[in-house]
């Protein structure tokens, strides 16, 4: 495992820290309870099992590290803030998996395929990735219902209105 607990340094005084080696930004410290833990792995990586959440700029798109792999990192997008609409039932199997108490303890999230052509940038709404940030757990689910595209060319969302901060 390449992340260790150190001193803090970027997170508040007294609050233990993990470097976490990233894809994107190099080391980052991340507060101990931002670490996030998949009981069996995302899809086609079952064998990492611990990740966290960042962004590397303000919008509807984060990363999934690895924190065991720093060359994994998913490029996911909160549907939701992007602008649909989905309707997705959790069952309470689903819910009790992640130590959720009702469904608003838990945050949704889809996989995005990037491309070099911005026009075939996809994500799939067939698998999200639920995390219970109260526990620290993610879970992958597969819905099988066809309403839900697998390829959601993002190029065919209307963008949300977003608030501009002007200099």
């Amino acid at each position: 495992m390449l992340a260790m607990l150190s001193e803090p340094t970027s997170a508040a005084a007294g609050v233990p820290t993990v470097a976490v080696k990233t894809l994107l930004k190099g080391v980052i410290e991340v507060p101990v309870n931002d670490i996030l833990h998949a009981s069996s792995g995302i899809l086609g990586f079952e064998q990492l099992t611990t990740f966290h959440i960042y962004q590397t700029q303000p919008g509807w798109m984060s990363w999934l590290q690895s924190v065991e792999d720093p060359a994994v990192s998913f490029c996911i997008l909160n549907p939701f803030a992007a602008g649909i609409d989905l309707d997705i039932e959790l069952g309470s199997e689903d819910i009790a998996d992640l130590g959720a108490r009702t469904a608003d303890d838990l945050q949704l999230y889809t996989t995005v395929v990037l491309d070099d052509d911005p026009a075939q940038i996809r994500t799939n709404l067939r698998a999200p990735i639920l995390v219970c940030r109260r526990t620290g757990r993610i879970k992958q689910m597969i819905i099988d219902d066809p309403r839900l595209p697998v390829r959601l060319y993002l190029k065919d969302l209307r963008k949300p209105a977003m608030a501009v901060k002007k200099p």
